[in-house]
């Protein structure tokens, strides 16, 4: 696993964005663990997560020009994306998102910020993928309004777990959009290296824990 992986691992505990316990989720599933990425609320955080994000866009994107936050949550991600792209390429990474709702005065549309152009290499930034419509709609809706593609999407997480149809839903949002999908890390990583170790002096994943999260992803993943 590489380094910065493991030092997402550790910053997602941390940062309290990564919990483990018993959490009901939106589902109805009974979760042994919780995401939560409203926990990076402040500015030296955002910051923090935008390396993250930074370093795995430049490992899987060769010339990534642009950076798009689907609204809400993606805003504050493709903002501080691009910040840090920019610093460690040293050169001028742009970005955009999308309004819920298109205004009708001032600057009038649905995105805000710069918009693509068709040589621009264009990459998503969310939290997580949970069944992916959200995701389906803004690659269409960047289709339609610029007609440009997107070169990948990049999640924090990759959770790993079926959709509300019971696929894979990271392998059927890519089916439906011909986008790959790439994540800074995914929960097997983590709980691979989590298990037993001690962060700031604390076990924060048990060895009952580990069990836990083991069966439940052998009931809700697809992939192993």
């Amino acid at each position: 696993m590489q380094s910065y992986k493991k030092e997402f691992a550790e910053f997602l505990v941390r940062a309290d964005a990564l919990q483990f316990g018993e959490f009901t989720l939106k589902s109805g599933r009974i979760s042994p663990y919780f995401f939560n990425s409203s926990k990076f609320n402040n500015g030296p955080l955002i910051e923090e997560l935008g390396l993250f994000y930074a370093e795995a866009i430049a490992e899987n994107v060769q010339n990534c020009t642009l950076i798009f936050g689907p609204a809400y949550k993606g805003i504050p991600l493709c903002v501080s994306s691009a910040s840090a792209l920019s610093g460690r390429l040293n050169k001028n990474i742009g970005y955009f998102f999308n309004r819920k709702e298109k205004k009708t005065h001032g600057d009038k549309g649905i995105l805000v910020g710069q918009l693509p152009l068709a040589r621009d290499s264009v990459v998503m930034v969310d939290d997580v993928i949970t069944d992916g419509l959200t995701k389906i709609e803004s690659v269409a809706l960047i289709r339609e309004l610029c007609g440009v593609d997107f070169s990948g999407v990049l999640v924090a997480l990759d959770r790993m777990e079926k959709n509300s149809h019971g696929n894979d839903a990271i392998a059927e949002f890519q089916q439906k959009t011909g986008v790959p999908v790439w994540s800074i890390i995914t929960i097997r990583e983590i709980c691979a290296y989590l298990k037993n170790r001690k962060i700031d002096g604390s076990v924060v994943l048990n060895e009952s824990t580990f069990i836990k999260i083991e069966n439940y992803l052998a009931q809700h993943s697809v992939r192993s």
